[in-house]
């Protein structure tokens, strides 16, 4: 089982997550945090229902948000280069940045 279906069993929290198509395919962010140290990761993927998302995220090939500036940018531009990209998932993805950025100050 993959990361987001099953996270419990890689030792995730899902954090939270954008999807700018929905239904039968997906074009997806979604922020992990590793139960063990509290550390967040962040992953996007792209498909159709033939896959579940993040099928293939671990911990070794996401990439770890030590900034939420730095995440703010990652995010902002995968939502300026995706598609389908409503009103809703802007705001959303506003969300999720200050969710991180809330969850960084609280381990600082």
């Amino acid at each position: 089982m993959g990361m987001y279906y099953s996270p419990e069993m890689h030792g995730a929290l899902i954090v939270g997550n954008v999807d700018t198509i929905g239904g039968y395919e997906f074009n997806m962010l979604a922020v992990f945090q590793r139960v063990q140290d509290g550390a967040l990761f962040f992953e996007t993927d792209s498909g159709c229902s033939c896959f579940s998302p993040f099928e293939s995220a671990s911990w070794d090939n996401m990439q770890q948000i030590h900034s939420g500036a730095w995440f703010a940018g990652q995010a902002r531009a995968w939502l300026r280069n995706s598609y389908n990209v409503s009103p809703e998932d802007r705001e959303a993805i506003e969300k999720l940045i200050a969710k991180v950025r809330a969850i960084l100050k609280g381990t600082e």
